[in-house]
């Protein structure tokens, strides 16, 4: 038998778990071919002594499909070994869409979202249509596998209009709705992804649709997956940040029951106000198994540091005063921002730690990049520190800072300490029971604020074997979001499995910190991070990186429930 390509003597993690072994593994037009010992000819053979052989990362939660369209590799994910990306997350998709309602959800998008603007208007090119003519526009030009669920952003607004932005829906209206994402699962969409975060708010300030519905609503379009023997459920309850108070419980039992399928939800983390609200999320998830209930939230083991300029963040959207202020076209966001009635109201929002989210003192806020080069010696040091200097209150200066560069000033800030501690925690007690899902990367969203593709990176390289083993690792990366998104050839090394491929070496495995790159459409910014130690990522048995770089190919799938 010939093979397109033998990687020959690597020790092979195959996503199960399972304890690793060494062993050869043949690849031919596209799939596994063999897995032992290989003798055949080959029209390219890997020495893989001494690295190790894995599927393919698959990202559960990103944003990369907008991305998509000037950036088929979904970078820099694929930098980090992932070859399978799931967007359309937090209810946030382009379609379905009327055309004229396509403008309106890219503006809701780059504000709760974190999207630039400018590189939507030059590069994002869907005119409006179903979830089927969204994802037709990709085949054949994807260097990563990408699959989608349908948003209910774009559900309610295609059946409401602007009052999906307004008020609950009619029983007519939410009858609507089901048969819209009943036709984006006969079109291929892996489910159904919704949220209700008092944090997203549209580009005009308000909340974004989700966000008005009611559990009616959310329970009966997830019953329209009850009809399909596939897909899933991604859902942020309101109340995240407490660990969900009994309506969302009650909202989340009952759109399993539903819909009978896993429900997805988002990444664990700690706020001011309820710092130890993970932990009840992790007790409702057990208690919720022991009713046959299958929820997945998800660990990360990024920095969680935040970048942020004012003139563009959605790090305070939370707090209803600060919204309001941000989201002002200029010169009235800078106006408000100077004003010390308007800065007042800010500041008791930003002292009852009840009211946001950010778990961070303006005065530790570091200065990372100035747009004056008068202003360099500013970089580097803490808004407190300038504050002193000054003779000024942190809290005042923050805006000054901000105000003399027209809001361009980017901060920082520094939790390393704290945040691995907290990851700590969240891996010593939360993945053990096998519930957990590796995450949250939010791929192609926040790009002027943070970057979480790393987080396959650092949690190989960092994590293990501390908190779990290469084998326990791996699964999380690949075989456990593969077995619950439904992905039935891929996420796992087995024989005819798609070959999505992920060739590393251990001892040089680690992510860079996060710098701004300035490579996106219309000449615009974003934080992206680099990866050492990965000597080749294969996607559907094509090399997609060898030895970190782009080789050009585009063998990527458009990902669709079967």
């Amino acid at each position: 038998m010939s093979f397109d390509l033998v990687i020959r003597g690597a020790r092979i993690v195959d996503g199960t778990g399972m304890p690793g072994y060494s062993a050869d593994l043949g690849v031919t037009e596209g799939r596994i071919a063999r897995i032992g010992r290989i003798d055949g000819a080959a029209r390219r053979i890997v020495d893989a002594d001494g690295l190790v052989l894995t599927p393919g990362f698959i990202d559960v939660h990103t944003h990369y499909d907008v991305q998509l369209d000037w950036d088929p590799l979904a970078t820099p994910s694929c930098w980090h070994g992932v070859t399978t990306v799931l967007t359309g997350n937090c209810g946030f998709t382009l379609a379905p869409a009327r055309p004229d309602d396509v403008p309106w959800l890219a503006a809701m998008l780059s504000r709760v979202e974190g999207m630039s603007k400018a590189a939507l208007a030059e590069g994002f090119r869907f005119g409006g249509g179903g979830f089927g003519d969204f994802w037709s526009r990709l085949d054949g030009k994807l260097g990563v596998n990408a699959g989608s669920y349908v948003g209910h952003c774009a559900v309610r607004r295609y059946v409401m209009g602007d009052a999906a932005s307004e008020r609950r829906a009619t029983a007519e209206e939410i009858t609507a709705m089901q048969e819209l994402v009943r036709q984006a699962m006969r079109e291929g969409a892996l489910g159904f992804s919704s949220s209700q975060l008092e944090i997203h708010a549209d580009d005009e300030g308000r909340g974004v649709p989700s966000n008005h519905a009611g559990p009616e609503e959310i329970v009966a379009l997830c019953s329209v997956l009850q009809e399909f023997d596939r897909g899933a459920i991604e859902f942020i309850p309101r109340s995240l940040a407490m660990g969900y108070d009994e309506a969302d419980r009650r909202l989340i039992l009952d759109m399993y029951r539903a819909s009978g399928k896993p429900i997805e939800l988002n990444v664990l983390t700690p706020t001011p106000e309820h710092p130890l609200g993970w932990q009840r999320i992790l007790e409702f998830v057990g208690e919720a198994y022991e009713q046959g209930v299958r929820l997945h939230p998800q660990f990360t083991t990024n920095k969680l540091e935040l970048h942020l300029k004012l003139v563009d963040t959605f790090a305070f959207d939370e707090m209803p005063v600060w919204r309001e202020v941000l989201t002002q076209a200029e010169p009235e966001r800078c106006r408000r921002l100077a004003d010390p009635g308007w800065r007042a109201r800010m500041r008791g929002e930003w002292e009852d730690t009840s009211a946001r989210a950010v778990a961070f003192d303006i005065g530790t806020l570091q200065v990372e990049a100035v747009r004056d080069e008068a202003h360099a010696k500013r970089v580097g040091r803490t808004v407190g520190e300038l504050a002193a200097e000054a003779g000024a209150d942190p809290f005042d200066h923050f805006f000054d800072l901000a105000l003399e560069e027209d809001l361009e000033t980017s901060f920082v800030t520094r939790i390393d300490d704290v945040a691995r501690e907290f990851i700590r925690h969240v891996v010593g007690s939360g993945i053990a029971d096998g519930t957990v899902m590796a995450g949250s990367s939010d791929g192609g969203a926040h790009l002027a604020s943070f970057v979480g593709a790393d987080y396959t990176t650092r949690l190989l390289a960092e994590w293990v074997p501390e908190a779990l083993s290469l084998e326990q690792a791996i699964w999380r990366l690949s075989g456990m979001p593969a077995t619950v998104h439904g992905l039935v050839d891929r996420g796992f090394l087995r024989v005819g499995a798609k070959a999505d491929l992920v060739l590393f070496d251990p001892g040089r495995l680690s992510a860079s910190d996060a710098y701004l790159a300035r490579d996106f459409p219309a000449d615009t910014e974003r934080y992206v991070v680099d990866a050492e130690g990965y000597v080749m990522t294969l996607v559907n048995g094509k090399i997609l990186v060898d030895d970190g770089k782009a080789t050009g190919a585009l063998p990527g799938e458009v990902i669709r429930g079967g």
